[in-house]
């Protein structure tokens, strides 16, 4: 084997990695769809975040979220499946001013523990969101901001909105 097949063979087996990710994400509830830059700076704006507050993104993708919420003096964690786009997000953090706030974590947020969160963002499709909202209540204390890009927790109150980029803060 000469290193052109070789180089195709590890080319065919990284795509497969990548869509195994990806439909384990799907089936998840939450594929990597990259928040626009003005969805998330209004998700960052809704959330009112205040210096030293713990931040969760709950599928933090390329952890866009986690740095703009440490600029705001946030302490940022994201979970991310991905281990692809965790390994983007930590060479990321850590070409930024800010990477000592924020931390990229290869788990599955279904299986994180957020008890102690002040605000937790969430990119969730539908089917999951009453799922996630019972994972919510039994771990986030009361007064956790809960800010959703593009859908709503069916049987929770909106506290705050933006209308024209579908962000959505709720409090637990």
């Amino acid at each position: 084997m000469n290193g052109i097949e070789l180089f195709f063979i590890l080319l065919q087996i990284g795509f497969i990695i990548y869509i195994l990710y990806y439909i384990i994400a799907f089936l998840s509830g939450a594929p990597f769809v990259p928040s626009t830059s003005v969805t998330s700076k209004s998700m960052i704006e809704l959330a009112e975040l205040k210096k030293g507050k713990k931040v969760y993104d709950l599928g933090s993708g390329n952890g866009k979220l986690l740095l703009l919420a440490a600029q705001k003096g946030a302490i940022a964690v994201g979970f991310e499946i991905n281990p692809i786009l965790v390994l983007f997000s930590n060479i990321r953090t850590f070409f930024s001013p800010y990477k000592d706030n924020v931390r990229t974590i290869l788990k599955d947020f279904w299986l994180a523990d957020i008890h102690d969160a002040d605000v937790v963002f969430v990119y969730l499709l539908p089917w999951r969101m009453e799922k996630l909202a019972q994972k919510l209540k039994e771990e986030t204390q009361p007064g956790t901001v809960i800010v959703s890009n593009s859908f709503i927790f069916p049987k929770w109150k909106v506290l705050r909105q933006d209308v024209d980029h579908h962000v959505y803060v709720f409090k637990r």
